[in-house]
């Protein structure tokens, strides 16, 4: 019996093994560094891409093409009786438009609707479980997409930043700005927030900025019960510590803890911690 088909984008920080769970089919993030081209998670490891972030070539990242999404939706047609696809904030990056576009090209074989997360990560990826989960029900295009409404404008993120470099590096800060900021030592805290990252606070260290994430993460979700992702750049054991100290302020119903992939560390940087919570 034909169901709904869910399809996300690598930035989500999906974990391997949830994707095999849930059977979510995962279009990964273009990766330029140089004259060089990579696919995010696909032949960009971890190691390797924190290597080369510090080089002399800055890394860039893309969205995926039109034609990127139109081979997974052929793909995926002859088993769907419709497609899902759940991506990063439209405001940050033009990922959904690429998928709209493909999704319109395939129109007469399969129904795509492209759904916009608001959100980025593990936002999107605990979206992209909770349509997986709709469609195992048997739920419809339309119901899955209701549902995904109800849980969109419950998720929270908050992001501690090490450092201002990788921002500056990679436009998203100026370099005035950034030079101000490490002058001060400054550590910025991050909450993305309708589909936008704004700085809601800025503290003198970094485990000062941890502390005030864990501060936000409790006053969000207040007593009510949340599936939490720890999000990391290339500092699990952090993340680990981390998890620990929320766990004395968040009820946590699940947790999960996954490394941040190319295209969000490219402006985090390596030590770059976030939390998203799912209030239940």
């Amino acid at each position: 019996m034909k169901r709904v088909k869910v399809v996300t984008d690598s930035s989500s920080g999906l974990p391997k093994e949830l994707e095999k769970q849930y059977e979510i089919t995962v279009v990964p993030i273009p990766i330029q560094i140089g004259e060089e081209s990579y696919k995010e998670n696909v032949n960009l490891p971890a190691d390797e891409f924190y290597r080369l972030l510090d080089g002399q070539v800055m890394p860039k990242t893309s969205s995926p093409s039109p034609g990127d999404f139109v081979e997974v939706y052929s793909q995926l047609a002859s088993a769907a009786s419709g497609i899902i696809s759940i991506h990063v904030t439209a405001k940050g990056s033009g990922t959904c438009q690429s998928a709209r576009v493909a999704a319109d090209s395939v129109a007469e074989r399969v129904d795509v609707h492209v759904y916009d997360s608001n959100t980025v990560s593990m936002g999107t990826g605990f979206l992209s479980i909770e349509a997986a989960k709709a469609a195992l029900e048997g739920l419809t295009l339309d119901q899955i997409r209701d549902r995904l409404d109800a849980f969109r404008d419950k998720i929270r993120a908050f992001v501690a930043l090490p450092t201002l470099k990788y921002l500056q590096r990679s436009g998203r800060l100026s370099h005035g700005q950034a030079i101000f900021g490490s002058l001060l030592s400054i550590k910025p805290v991050i909450e993305i927030k309708d589909g936008i990252l704004e700085v809601v606070d800025k503290v003198r260290s970094y485990p000062r900025a941890l502390e005030r994430v864990a501060e936000l993460a409790a006053g969000a979700v207040s007593k009510l019960p949340a599936r939490v992702a720890v999000m990391h750049g290339n500092s699990y054991e952090e993340a680990v510590k981390f998890a620990e100290q929320l766990k004395e302020r968040v009820k946590i119903s699940q947790l999960i803890i996954s490394e941040v992939g190319a295209s969000l560390a490219v402006h985090g940087g390596p030590g770059m911690i976030g939390v998203v919570l799912l209030p239940e």
